[in-house]
C-alpha cells in the first residue's frame, strides 16, 4: 500500500492546473491526509490566500521549497 509523502503543513504546488479556473491556486498548504485512492494517496489542500480547498492526488503534487 503506497504511503503519504507530504506532511501537514507542507507547502505543495499543483503539477498541472490544465482545466482549472484561472482564479484557482496554484500553491496549497497539505491541511490532511487522506486515504489511497486509485494507487495514489491523496490530501485535502488549502491556500489561505485565496481561500481555497481542494483534494488531489499525491502524483498531482510537487514539494515546493525542498532542498
Amino acid at each position: 500500500m503506497a504511503s503519504h509523502r507530504f506532511t501537514i503543513g507542507q507547502m505543495v504546488r499543483l503539477v498541472s492546473t490544465q482545466g482549472l479556473s484561472p482564479a484557482a491556486a496554484v500553491t496549497y498548504t497539505i491541511a490532511a491526509p487522506m486515504p489511497v485512492y486509485q494507487d495514489s494517496p491523496q490530501y485535502k489542500l488549502w491556500n489561505a490566500e485565496l481561500h481555497q480547498g481542494r483534494v488531489a492526488l499525491e502524483r498531482d503534487l510537487e514539494a515546493v521549497g525542498t532542498v
